[in-house]
C-alpha cells in the first residue's frame, strides 16, 4: 500500500515544512526552498515515495536533526 506524503509536512522529520504552495492562504508565493541551499544528506534522507511531492522543513533542508520534544 502506498500512501500519499502530506504536502505540508516534511517528509524526513514529520514536522510542518513552511511550504507556501501546500497553503491555499499562500500557494502565489514563492515556497522558502526555491532559493534555499539543500544539504546533500537532506537529500539523500528524503523517502523515494515523497519525491516532488512534499517539501522537507527548513531544518531538515540544513542537515540538522529534528527538534526534541
Amino acid at each position: 500500500m502506498t500512501v500519499t506524503p502530506d504536502p505540508s509536512k516534511c517528509p524526513i522529520c514529520g514536522e510542518p515544512n513552511q511550504c507556501s504552495l501546500s497553503n491555499p492562504a499562500a500557494a502565489t508565493q514563492t515556497c522558502w526552498c526555491f532559493t534555499a541551499e539543500i544539504a546533500p544528506e537532506a537529500r539523500e534522507r528524503i523517502p523515494d515515495d515523497a519525491l516532488n511531492k512534499a517539501c522537507i522543513c527548513p531544518r531538515c533542508a540544513r542537515g540538522e536533526p529534528p527538534a526534541k520534544l
